[in-house]
């Protein structure tokens, strides 16, 4: 994980997954760990993405924290260690993959979201899947923010295909 690639919106939900996990006495910092975070955000961003994906957020956020509820908890000498998982890890890594496929400099909320719902081997990926059980992932290269403005008729293909 290279921080320095992340916006600060992404560093403060990392920071925030850690907190959580910490707060919950959980040593593994894990997918559902930035999953929750992302749903709990008060501007609603990620909730508003699975929205408008014709998904509910309400369902995820439940199985999410279902699997939060599962981890075991530390105390004593071992409490406020974290340490990430393997998984969460292969997130990150895909998050810079599609940056750096889509152009971008650095990896946004979204492409975090998007990493999410691709590790399809996490329950927050299973999660995520559930929820928008038809959708697709469409990559367009060098589109960046604006996808409507630098590319509209990638962007509409994409949207009828």
């Amino acid at each position: 994980m290279e921080l320095e690639k992340y916006t600060e919106r992404s560093k403060g939900f990392v920071q925030s997954a850690q907190n959580l996990a910490l707060r919950s006495g959980h040593q593994r910092l894990t997918p559902e760990h930035l999953l929750k975070v992302l749903l709990d955000d008060k501007e609603g961003l990620c909730a508003n993405l699975i929205r408008a994906a014709g998904g509910d957020p309400q369902p995820v956020l439940l199985a999410v924290d279902g699997e939060l509820n599962k981890q075991p908890k530390v105390e004593g000498s071992g409490a406020g260690q974290v340490y990430m998982s393997p998984e969460l890890a292969r997130v990150f890594d895909q998050a810079e993959k599609i940056a750096e496929k889509a152009g971008d400099s650095y990896v946004t909320v979204e492409r975090l979201l998007l990493a999410l719902a691709m590790a399809s081997d996490t329950p927050a990926g299973k999660a995520l899947a559930a929820a928008l059980p038809n959708s697709r992932t469409v990559v367009l290269r060098g589109a960046g923010h604006m996808m409507m403005v630098e590319r509209p008729d990638e962007l509409l293909a994409a949207l009828q295909g």
